[in-house]
């Protein structure tokens, strides 16, 4: 391993966070509106890895204006969807956007680690960030109960009768 592990609690972090709100949006949003919104990932990763320590990367003008074209179809969209979707708040739409920000830093961010320390591998990457991010995922399923129901949808399989 060559990165330290609090590296990987950051990256992990990032990447429950985006996880999370992703799938929390859809309680909110529709599944269309959800996925317009994270096709716009585009404009956030550019404003990001302009400004992130490490990349400072520099687009052509017509780059942010066809990012920004992008998100001004999103918005005549999403006005539109507001209008005919009885799944359609604005709860869902922040969740969305959080998540959107989120994901633009977790690519940059990579990024960057894979720039500070070329011999990080794509394997490592991975498994550190997956086996950092688990724990950061059990309490949250504790609290909204999901794991007792995963629980107890398992003890209901019967194995013996399955094969």
């Amino acid at each position: 391993m060559v990165n330290p592990w609090k590296t990987y609690v950051k990256l992990s972090a990032v990447l429950m966070g985006s996880h999370g709100l992703t799938k929390g949006s859809l309680a909110f949003l529709n599944y269309p509106a959800q996925l317009m919104f994270k096709s716009t990932k585009v404009l956030p990763v550019m404003v990001m890895g302009a400004f992130i320590p490490g990349l400072r990367r520099k687009y052509p003008a017509h780059e942010y204006v066809s990012a920004i074209l992008l998100v001004l179809g999103l918005i005549l969209f999403t006005l539109a969807d507001a209008q005919t979707s009885p799944s359609f708040s604005v709860i869902g739409v922040i969740m969305v956007i959080g998540a959107v920000v989120m994901d633009s830093f977790l690519g940059n961010l990579q990024e960057v680690i894979f720039n500070m320390n070329p011999e990080t591998t794509q394997m490592e990457m991975l498994f550190c960030s997956t086996v950092v991010g688990l724990p950061l995922l059990i309490p949250p399923r504790v609290l909204t109960g999901e794991v007792f129901e995963a629980w107890n949808s398992c003890s209901e399989i019967n194995f013996n009768s399955s094969f």
